[in-house]
């Protein structure tokens, strides 16, 4: 689903403010033109949006106050966890992904954060450790139910928007007073209301002269000398100061002095590359050889396809 242009179905700003109601014009112009000037989302209020898209006020509010209204739930396996997924249905969708596009288009993230950012990939963040001697890894435990409507409130009145506009958004992409799984919307607004860890981290990383990258709720340190234990406790110092608490079963440390391989991200990263982890390489080798022989059933060509192109994408990341 493709995201509709920043003032949808409007050809110019002009036009957009002209629809609205006078009084409401009146009242709501100055914000609507701030917004708009930043190439963000230009809702003010819930008429604004309602104008946007040609909804009813009545619908609108529906949208930001029932929001179970919209969604249809299921649950799939990730592995041995069983994780349900909340899917908004058309009409909210269509908003969210129109909201979350632009956001992301119109905001600026540190250049350790990779994850939802256009044009980076989790192969990114992993290039960005190579040469290291060391990984130390930390995951942020259930990352998009811990964002609770509040803090995406918040973090969007620091980019520009009223408190009432902000909130009126917050509902929108939230479901049950947290952020939705399986919003369109979501990955951005994460890394939103990320934004002040992510500086954070980012000093912590300068201070002791390492590597870091974040994508989504996986944040990888690396470094060249030896591992100082200070650092893992100055970031759980940061976390416990936030909204988020840590994962301590998934915490990853790798000494590759010790003879011990790099993990970063699902990678292995090398001094001058990143590589699958060898059993992936044996089955994309396996792989290529049942399609070059015409050993694989039509179903299973589709999956067998996407792993040899996903070994290549990794290829080309050593390329560049």
């Amino acid at each position: 689903m493709n995201a509709a242009p920043l003032l949808v179905s409007f050809h110019s700003f002009q036009k957009f403010l002209a629809a609205l109601p006078e009084k409401h014009r009146e009242n709501y112009q100055q914000e609507i033109e701030e917004l708009f000037l930043q190439q963000l989302p230009p809702v003010a209020s819930e008429t604004c949006l309602a104008v946007l898209f040609g909804y009813s006020l009545d619908f609108v509010y529906a949208l930001s106050k029932k929001q179970h209204k919209f969604y249809r739930s299921f649950k799939i396996q990730q592995g041995k966890k069983v994780r349900t997924i909340h899917s908004p249905r058309v009409a909210l969708k269509v908003v969210q992904k129109w909201f979350g596009t632009h956001l992301s288009s119109a905001i600026s993230f540190e250049p350790h954060v990779c994850g939802f950012v256009k044009g980076k990939s989790f192969a990114d963040a992993a290039i960005i450790h190579q040469g290291a001697r060391w990984v130390y890894s930390v995951d942020i435990e259930d990352f998009f139910p811990a964002i609770t409507i509040l803090k995406i409130s918040d973090s969007l009145e620091t980019i520009g928007y009223s408190k009432e506009s902000a909130t009126l958004l917050a509902n929108i992409c939230s479901l049950n007073f947290r952020l939705a799984q399986g919003s369109p919307a979501s990955p951005v607004i994460s890394n939103l209301v990320m934004k002040d860890i992510d500086r954070q981290i980012k000093e912590l990383a300068d201070q002791y002269e390492l590597q870091v990258s974040r994508y989504a709720d996986d944040i990888v340190f690396s470094g060249k000398n030896v591992f100082n234990e200070d650092i893992s406790h100055e970031i759980e110092s940061i976390f416990e100061a936030s909204p988020f608490s840590l994962n301590k079963n998934k915490t990853y440390f790798s000494d590759s002095e010790k003879g011990q391989r790099l993990k970063v991200h699902g990678l292995l990263v090398k001094e001058n590359k990143v590589t699958l982890t060898k059993g992936y390489r044996n089955k994309i080798r396996a792989y290529r050889h049942m399609v070059e022989k015409g050993k694989v059933s039509e179903d299973d060509m589709p999956k067998l396809k996407g792993h040899l192109k996903f070994a290549e994408f990794i290829e080309r990341k050593n390329q560049v």
